[in-house]
């Protein structure tokens, strides 16, 4: 290999390993609640002229991409505590969200739940939220003990930019129980695979003519994921 060729190579692997790199972590592991004063503001707040909230509308939908393009993300489980845990215990673990597309993702990345109305219009006001699913193949999603992630855009920092080859790593915790109780299905003892998902979504809520509406939009059309399993053995 002439020198030109040993150049290109080198920098296609500086650039490359330059870019693939973690770029942030957070416990979710202790969840927190909205504290009483923002709960009962959001509970009490009323317009002008209204002596209550009137029923209004519903709305439910999609993100999707630009150009309709799905971003690719691979998702999974890292790190477990317990890798035989009895059935019904609580198990604690590390998971990874990788962005292997071409463009970047942005995700919400503020374990703050306050944020959701701060320094907008206590009657109009608008944020996402996302979070890590644990799946258990046979069997469903499993309890979920994990703090969610919030983004408002008039919050600074809540919002995560990851470039492609970027990736971020959260702590979790998770009971080895179903998150819903479906007749017929339940959580067999034995080896099983355990498999990590990422759930994001967009919100609104708003009052208008003393009617309350409300919005979500999830993001499930938005990634292409690849979810790859770990084994377990339930006891």
């Amino acid at each position: 290999m002439n020198r030109v060729a040993q150049s290109v190579a080198y920098l296609c692997i500086l650039t490359t390993s330059t870019k693939a790199q973690q770029i942030a972590s957070v416990d979710l592991s202790h969840p927190k609640a909205p504290t009483e004063s923002a709960h009962k503001q959001r509970e009490t707040a009323l317009p002008k002229g209204c002596e209550k909230l009137l029923p209004g509308s519903l709305y439910d939908g999609v993100v999707m991409p630009p150009n309709h393009e799905r971003r690719e993300i691979v998702v999974e489980i890292v790190k477990l505590d317990n890798e035989s845990p009895i059935l019904g215990s609580e198990v604690q673990g590390e998971v990874q969200l990788r962005n292997s597309g071409r463009y970047p993702i942005k995700i919400p990345w503020s374990t703050e739940p306050n944020i959701v109305q701060k320094d907008q219009k206590p009657n109009s006001f608008s944020w996402e939220a996302g979070g890590f699913n644990i799946v258990l193949k046979p069997g469903g999603q499993l309890e979920n003990l994990s703090q969610s992630l919030f983004d408002s855009q008039f919050s600074s920092g809540s919002e995560l930019t990851i470039q492609p080859g970027e990736w971020v790593t959260a702590v979790l915790k998770f009971k080895l129980a179903l998150q819903y109780e479906i007749s017929g299905r339940s959580i067999r003892k034995g080896k099983q695979e355990l498999l990590v998902e990422w759930e994001q979504g967009a919100g609104s809520k708003g009052v208008k003519n003393c009617k309350a509406s409300s919005a979500w939009f999830q993001y499930r059309d938005y990634y292409q994921q690849q979810n790859p399993t770990v084994t377990i053995n339930v006891k």
